[in-house]
């Protein structure tokens, strides 16, 4: 039951991280990567406007989560800190702080039920 929840919180926090990612070309959504105990160094070129390739390849590494491993997504494009700080009228606001933060509110309310 714990791995299950934390396979589908952290398949939510990261869904929601992409989906919510500026898009113009979409290198920088199709850039996200998912990993297990050591961050994904380098760039891709896949363009991926919707997200949906991302989320696939993230689907798959959430899946094979063992508990006490760790999940990293990363995003490499040199870009990437500036996005997340309000450099894209599409989310200025950035995509990983707010969706981490909106997910910490949903686990605290879970507890408390």
């Amino acid at each position: 039951y714990a791995e299950d929840m934390v396979r589908g919180t952290l398949f939510a926090l990261a869904s929601r991280i992409i989906k919510e990612s500026p898009v113009d070309t979409g290198r920088f959504r199709g850039n996200w990567q998912a990993s297990l105990n050591t961050p994904k160094q380098g760039k891709l070129q896949r363009l991926d406007r919707s997200g949906a390739g991302a989320i696939n390849d993230m689907s798959s590494v959430v899946m094979g989560l063992n508990m006490g491993q760790t999940f990293y997504l990363t995003n490499n494009l040199p870009y990437a800190r500036r996005l997340e700080y309000g450099y894209s009228k599409q989310a200025p606001s950035g995509m990983l702080r707010i969706n981490v933060m909106r997910v910490q509110s949903e686990l605290e309310k879970a507890r408390k039920r």
